[in-house]
């Protein structure tokens, strides 16, 4: 039998697959208790500073493009920080470059429903990542004296 990546064959993969089954049928999650782990979930960055949409060149009548291009420009505002991004659609996949002002981060990630992309911000606050996956997105970053930033969601 041959394994898979993660060690198990896909025997086991079968077997799991149907106890699952089998237990969702008998003795299924409650609804609340799903909620109440959803509801945990958003906890998490609770404390986190939100830097809001403030301007969006799609909805500024700019037709949704900048400089004639399937560029869009964005800007998040924050009492800490603005974080400036343009997106680039390159097919299905989203190119970003931004800035953020002032420059007050090293690292930035941005997170989609594909997980998270880690990029380095350089000394004027520049950053760039390539090959996004379509969809809704945000910033996310630490400031200093251990406070977090994120923006709002967008679909990019």
């Amino acid at each position: 039998m041959p394994k898979l990546t993660n060690g198990a064959s896909a025997e086991d993969i079968g077997l799991l697959s149907a106890l699952g089954e089998m237990f969702d049928e008998i003795d299924p999650v409650p609804q609340e208790v799903v909620t109440a782990g959803y509801a945990a979930f958003t906890w998490r960055t609770i404390d986190s500073e939100l830097a809001e949409l403030a301007e969006d060149s799609m909805l500024a009548g700019a037709g949704g493009s900048v400089r004639g291009t399937d560029t869009r420009l964005l800007t998040f505002e924050a009492p800490s920080v603005s974080v400036v991004v343009e997106v680039t659609e390159i097919g299905d996949r989203r190119k970003l470059v931004g800035q953020l002002i002032p420059a007050c981060s090293k690292t930035l990630r941005i997170e989609h429903p594909a997980g998270a992309t880690t990029v380095e911000v350089d000394d004027q606050g520049l950053f760039s990542a390539d090959s996004l996956p379509a969809g809704p997105a945000r910033v996310a970053l630490a400031v200093p004296g251990g406070g977090a930033v994120v923006t709002s969601w967008v679909t990019v």
